[in-house]
């Protein structure tokens, strides 16, 4: 995650600086640039659909309607980057900056909107089974009543059934290897997001395998198991 936001920071403050040359004229300080950043853009686009191919394969749980977007997004947004400066074109480049700033505001919300989807309110039974509730302000905002909306909700009951069901159970309460009941463990959201990362006794750590997103909606999807 960290080589993949690092290297399309590198590409865009490359892309920026040709871009910034390009709108006010500077044809020849462009050419230059651009000449002396060839290869750069080369082993920075390469990496980014490498990291990112590598991120998308590891997934837990089904891909996302804006993840897919997004990909897509980038796979059109690179080579529009690449074309438009290499012929100078304004128009192109100016849409290829405009979806690269659409992309980075679907993955900093996770969202095709750009804004948290306020969607249908979900609740979790006890048996791990999936219901809708009426908002209720109340409960949103109480730590262990929080609700997971959409498609986050399906994405973190996945990645509980593939990681965690096997040794807690579906509904929380199997206990295989000594595991803990998690409908009757005290433990705070916090802890267990310690313990989903770093691992307890015989469980392993999941931090590297799991964003940190996904951690803290596993932590709270465990508290909705509780009794």
């Amino acid at each position: 995650m960290h080589i993949h936001v690092l290297v399309v920071i590198l590409f865009l403050i490359l892309f920026l600086i040709k871009a910034f040359q390009l709108f006010l004229n500077k044809h020849h300080s462009l050419n230059r640039t651009r000449t002396s950043t060839k290869m750069l853009d080369i082993v920075f686009g390469t990496l980014i659909l490498a990291s990112g191919g590598y991120l998308i394969f590891n997934y837990n749980g089904p891909l996302p309607t804006w993840l897919l977007v997004k990909v897509g997004l980038v796979l059109a947004a690179i080579p529009l980057a690449v074309v438009g400066i290499k012929r100078h074109s304004k128009v192109i480049t100016a849409v290829g900056l405009l979806i690269f700033l659409y992309v980075y505001g679907i993955a900093e919300t996770k969202s095709l909107k750009m804004r948290p989807d306020k969607g249908e309110a979900v609740a979790v039974s006890p048996n791990g089974e999936v219901g809708t509730a009426s908002p209720d302000p109340e409960k949103a905002s109480h730590p262990i009543l929080a609700q997971l909306e959409g498609t986050q909700l399906e994405n973190t009951k996945a990645i509980y059934t593939a990681l965690c069901a096997n040794c807690h159970g579906e509904d929380g309460q199997k206990g295989t290897g000594g595991a803990v009941n998690l409908q009757q463990s005290n433990l705070t959201v916090e802890e267990r997001r310690n313990v989903i990362a770093n691992g307890r006794g015989l469980m392993p750590g999941y931090g590297s395998q799991l964003s940190e997103q996904e951690i803290e909606t596993l932590a709270l999807y465990s508290t909705m198991l509780k009794k």
